[in-house]
């Protein structure tokens, strides 16, 4: 079975979500809300090729949304990497790299 990592930075971004999200909604909705990015993330791993290139930013970068956020990651050996969970608002260019 294929699996996905999230990077240091992808991990800080995660952190910085269940942050926000418990304090504005509550810790139940930051385990929801976490819960559907891991989920997510098992789907890009049993299927890199579903995202959006995103080959002008960082070669083999690929994006996919879920929800308010965009995962930013790359196909590797174990299935993929998640290099960013990025607010959709968010310039991602100035965030890749």
């Amino acid at each position: 079975m294929l699996s996905y990592v999230f990077t240091d930075k992808a991990e800080h971004d995660l952190e910085e979500i269940i942050d926000f999200t418990v304090e504005h909604w509550g810790a139940l909705q930051a385990i929801q809300y976490i819960d559907g990015l891991e989920e997510i993330a098992q789907t890009l791993a049993d299927n890199p090729d579903i995202g959006l290139k995103r080959e002008t930013m960082l070669e083999g970068l690929l994006s996919f949304p879920y929800q308010r956020h965009i995962l930013y990651y790359i196909k590797d050996f174990h299935g993929v990497s998640i290099i960013r969970v990025l607010h959709a608002s968010m310039d991602s260019r100035k965030h890749i790299k």
